[in-house]
């Protein structure tokens, strides 16, 4: 009996080794991002220059088309407005590389495009506004690496930014398609941990740091309707525990006419949606009271408790928050 437990025993262990020498043998491709040179800023509307130092080794002989993606804020536009190529070791010159198209199924990843993947594999980079985006694209050709083989890489990404003031934590991975983001020695990634600061126009998008308020439509002319949102709860601050919120505004005309709505009403009070979170829906022109010869270029506003002694704008500190009016 004792002898058939260790012949049972023994082929469990032979099985599990052999499991093991076959995963070994088909992990055959590892990828790393050793290094990467990005500017800490630059200005709307310029290029983004971004170098990235790939190392790949392989153990097993493999043909497949080399996949870089990058993380950015939609409103770049970055699908069209990205140019990605790469030099390599066991290459001749510039090699050229494609966006992929949305829908393409990534590797390995269960019908999921690379977008959808990456966003479920990787994640937001850190970003806490929701308008964010991965774009992949793929080497023109395949190419085969011989087995027991490192190749370097250096990848050259440039990106026409948009004119927009943004605060980002720029995100870059690479992959091939046969493995896809199957294990995390397959591929490599860079998160951002600092903010890469575009110095446009119009109002700072600040995707790093927390939002207290926001306004949506994110761009919207003084004749639209648009919700101020006010989270209390998103960091400390004098209206953590308020039980009834306030808008208090200040509109400010072409001409440099500026007119304050700042009483505690029903008009500029503010309705719970409960975890401290708080919105407004206002039309500007009705709620400034504009006549026809009157058009609104920006507001200024922050928020009070039911007293007006309390109130909260721009990082939780009492400068108002700011909005610009703009139509895309």
């Amino acid at each position: 009996m004792k002898f058939q437990t260790f012949k049972k025993k023994l082929r469990l262990s032979l099985t599990n080794f052999i499991l093991l020498f076959i995963l070994l043998l088909v992990v055959s491709c590892s990828m790393t991002i050793e290094a990467v040179d990005q500017p800490n800023s630059v200005s709307g509307g310029d290029i983004l220059p971004v170098n990235l130092n790939v190392k790949i080794v392989t153990n097993q002989a493999q043909t497949s088309k080399f996949m870089v993606a990058v993380l950015v804020p939609k409103v770049w536009n970055a699908r069209a407005n990205t140019n990605i190529t790469f030099t390599s070791s066991i290459t001749s010159g510039e090699q050229p590389m494609t966006v992929i198209p949305v829908g393409t199924a990534a590797p390995q990843a269960g019908g999921l495009d690379w977008p959808g993947h990456l966003n479920n594999k990787i994640g937001n980079g850190g970003n806490l506004i929701n308008d964010y985006e991965w774009i992949a694209f793929y080497s023109n050709a395949a190419y085969t690496v011989a087995g027991n083989t490192t190749v370097t890489v250096q990848v050259h990404i440039k990106t026409k930014v948009s004119d927009d003031n943004i605060a980002f934590k720029l995100g870059y991975v690479v992959a091939n398609d046969n493995d896809g983001l199957s294990s995390p020695d397959r591929y490599g990634q860079f998160l951002a941990t600092s903010c890469f600061r575009v110095n446009g126009s119009g109002d700072l998008i600040d995707f790093c740091n927390p939002q207290l308020s926001t306004v949506e439509p994110r761009t919207s002319a003084d004749n639209d309707i648009v919700t101020l949102n006010f989270d209390a709860g998103v960091s400390p601050n004098l209206l953590s525990n308020a039980s009834d919120i306030y808008l208090c505004a200040t509109g400010i005309t072409t001409t440099g006419e500026r007119i304050s709505v700042c009483a505690q009403n029903p008009q500029t009070k503010m309705k719970s949606l409960g975890l401290g979170r708080w919105r407004i829906d206002l039309w500007p022109r009705q709620f400034f009271s504009l006549n026809n010869n009157q058009a609104l270029k920006n507001i200024e506003y922050y928020f009070t408790n039911a007293s007006g002694g309390s109130k909260v704008g721009y990082g939780g500190g009492s400068d108002p928050f700011p909005y610009t009016f703009k139509c895309q």
